[in-house]
């Protein structure tokens, strides 16, 4: 098991669903630079559908993997287990703010 794959499985459920909606973020604001960037060299979507489908397959399987069918209801670890009831949405949006601090990166870096 490679190392990127152990600390994934060692992350909470709320962490998994971040990195997701970061991932999703990212995915969609990819498909509208291939789409755009297409556009402007062909004049039509052409090749843009097959990265959108490709990267779409791996959007989707995470998604299905937190919240769909290939969801694990076991998926709570220990630190979830100890902080006991779900936090108010106001202290989920300020830990999530807090989260996006600590990355050593800015989405914008990443376009």
């Amino acid at each position: 098991m490679g190392k990127k794959r152990r600390r994934y499985e060692q992350k909470t459920l709320r962490e998994k669903k971040i990195d997701f909606r970061r991932h999703l973020r990212t995915y969609l604001v990819m498909c509208a630079f291939f789409i755009v960037l297409n556009l402007l060299t062909i004049g039509s979507i052409g090749w843009a559908i097959w990265p959108i489908l490709g990267w779409g397959i791996g959007v989707s399987m995470q998604a299905m993997s937190l919240y769909g069918p290939l969801a694990d209801p076991d998926d709570i670890h220990p630190r979830e287990e100890e902080r006991g009831t779900a936090l108010p949405d106001l202290e989920d949006e300020a830990l999530e703010l807090r989260e996006l601090e600590k990355r050593p990166y800015r989405d914008e870096d990443l376009v």
